[in-house]
C-alpha cells in the first residue's frame, strides 16, 4: 500500500505552506494559503479513497523507454497507462481516441520533436499536463519547454518514487522538476564567453527556421523552389558553421543563440 508515501509527499508540502503563513504579510495572502491546504487535504482525501485515476500516457520512439516506465508505474496506485506512441502525431491521434489525465512526453524524436507536439497537445486538449521526460537537461531545453505549457521536467533516470510524486503533483495543479533540473534552473547564469559571431545568410536563416518547424528537405525544397542537393547544401553550411552534429544540435543552439 501507498498511503504512507502519499501522506509523506503532501506533509512536507504543508511544511512549506506553514512558513508561508509565517511571513504572510496580509489576511489575503494568509487566505490563500489556507485555501492551498484546504484544496492539497482534499486531494489526499481523494486519493487515499481511491477516488482519482490518474490516466497516462507515455510519448517516446524507444520502445524500451516505454516498457521501463510502464514497469515502475505498474504498482503505483491512482495511476494507470492507458497507452502509448512512438511519435509526436501518434500522440495526438491517441488523446483524439481516448481521455488521457496527463502525457509523458519525450523531447528528442524524429518528424516531430517533443516541444511541436507539447504545444499542440494543450493547443487542442488545454486540460491535460504534460511532463517532459528526457536525457536532455540544458538551460535552454528545459526554459523552452516550460515555455511551452509543460508542468514537469524529468530525466530518464528518474526512480520510481519521483516518477509517481512528479505524476501526483502536476495532476493536482502544482510544477514538478528533478533535482538535477531545479539545479540547473536555479543556477546562476555562466558569464558570458566571447564566443564567435554566428553569421548565417538571409536563405540560411530562412532554411534554419523550416528546420525548426519539422520541415523536411523535400518539404523545404517545395517550399522554397530550389532542389534538394541546394537545400542539403545549405543544412550541412548551417551544421559547420553553428558546430552541430546533428538536426537536434541545430535546433538546441538556434535556441541557445537567439538566431530565429
Amino acid at each position: 500500500m501507498e498511503e504512507p508515501w502519499i501522506a509523506a509527499s503532501f506533509l512536507i508540502e504543508l511544511v512549506d505552506i506553514k512558513f508561508l503563513l509565517l511571513s504572510a504579510k496580509s489576511i489575503t495572502e494568509r487566505n490563500d494559503c489556507y485555501i492551498t491546504v484546504f484544496r492539497d487535504f482534499k486531494y489526499l482525501n481523494s486519493l487515499l479513497l481511491g477516488n482519482i485515476m490518474i490516466k497516462v500516457l507515455i510519448v517516446d520512439d524507444h520502445q524500451i523507454v516505454i516498457d521501463g516506465m510502464m514497469s515502475l508505474l505498474a504498482d503505483a496506485e491512482n495511476i494507470t497507462c492507458q497507452g502509448f506512441a512512438n511519435s509526436g502525431q501518434e500522440a495526438l491521434n491517441k488523446l483524439q481516441e481516448k481521455s488521457y489525465d496527463l502525457v509523458l512526453l519525450d523531447i528528442n524524436m524524429p518528424e516531430m520533436d517533443g516541444l511541436k507536439t507539447c504545444n499542440l497537445i494543450l493547443q487542442q486538449h488545454p486540460t491535460i499536463k504534460v511532463i517532459a521526460l528526457t536525457m536532455l537537461a540544458e538551460r535552454s531545453m528545459i526554459r523552452a519547454m516550460v515555455e511551452t505549457g509543460a508542468k514537469g521536467y524529468l530525466l530518464k533516470n528518474v526512480g520510481h518514487d519521483e516518477l509517481v510524486t512528479a505524476i501526483r503533483r502536476v495532476h493536482s495543479g502544482k510544477s514538478h522538476y528533478s533535482s538535477e533540473i531545479a539545479d540547473i534552473l536555479l543556477s546562476p547564469l555562466p558569464k558570458a564567453k566571447n564566443k564567435p559571431q554566428i553569421s548565417l545568410s538571409s536563405r540560411e536563416k530562412q532554411i534554419l527556421q523550416l528546420i525548426v518547424d519539422e520541415f523536411t528537405t523535400s518539404e523545404i525544397s517545395e517550399k522554397l523552389f530550389i532542389s534538394v542537393n541546394t537545400v542539403e547544401t545549405h543544412r550541412r553550411n548551417i551544421m559547420n558553421k553553428l558546430g552541430a552534429k546533428n538536426t537536434a544540435g541545430v535546433v538546441r543552439i538556434a535556441l541557445e543563440n537567439k538566431l530565429l
